[in-house]
């Protein structure tokens, strides 16, 4: 099956988006930090990540960046509910410029996180 990381410190948000991944058939894996993503990542064969901006002190367009400059690259997408000091605009800005797929807007559909998610598989 195909693995999917979600990375959002908010344990609900992971988990519902986890759960709406593994109904479609993907198996993902909700982790809460940079630091977990960076672990699970360094051993782990994952097709892609979903990745919240705002966590805590941590800013997951670093873990982004990382991901574009991985070999291969590991896609992912950018999911943000706004946050301190950007707009949802320049958040959008910035995850353009780095190579997400996508960026969602919290809260979104099933519907937007299956087709963002096909995309990045895709792409």
């Amino acid at each position: 099956m195909t693995q999917i990381m979600v990375v959002d410190d908010n344990e609900d948000v992971a988990e519902t988006v986890s759960i709406a991944l593994n109904e479609a058939g993907y198996t993902a894996t909700a982790v809460h930090s940079l630091d977990d993503a960076r672990r699970l990542l360094s051993g782990g064969n994952y097709a892609g990540a979903i990745i919240d901006v705002w966590m805590n002190e941590d800013n997951g367009l670093e873990l982004a960046s990382e991901l574009a400059q991985h070999t291969p690259p590991i896609p992912f997408i950018i999911m943000s509910g706004g946050g301190p000091g950007k707009t949802l605009e320049q958040v959008t800005a910035r995850a353009d410029s780095i190579g997400a797929v996508a960026v969602l807007f919290k809260p979104f559909e099933d519907d937007e996180l299956l087709t963002a998610v096909s995309t990045m598989l895709n792409a």
